[in-house]
């Protein structure tokens, strides 16, 4: 039992419950489940699926461009959007860069 529990069953209006007949009960709930845990599928995941910021492969960096170069990709950005063809700017950067690199060796 949490050691908030009291607190929270006080704040709805009911009486707190013991830590032994919680204990009972969340045994109870665990007994009189006869399906096999194995066949049941896992619920789908809830929530934003992972981004770049949690992934491990990437990492934030800081550049300075001119304003008007920033506001001109945007736009540019934009517009193949609208076109079909989404592409985020820090996909835009990784391939400038990586053809940069290849430029060089």
């Amino acid at each position: 039992m949490s050691k908030f529990k009291g607190i929270l069953d006080a704040a709805k209006g009911r009486e707190p419950e013991s830590e032994k007949s919680s204990q009972e009960t969340e045994t109870q709930k665990l007994q009189s489940r006869s399906v096999d845990q194995s066949q049941i599928e896992p619920p789908p995941k809830r929530g934003r699926p992972k981004a770049k910021r949690s992934d491990p492969d990437y990492e934030q960096v800081t550049a300075y461009i001119r304003k008007n170069t920033h506001t001109t990709v945007k736009i540019e950005l934009l517009k193949s959007a609208q076109d079909g063809q989404k592409r985020e700017f820090s996909e835009l950067v990784q391939d400038l860069l990586e053809q940069w690199l290849k430029l060089r060796t």
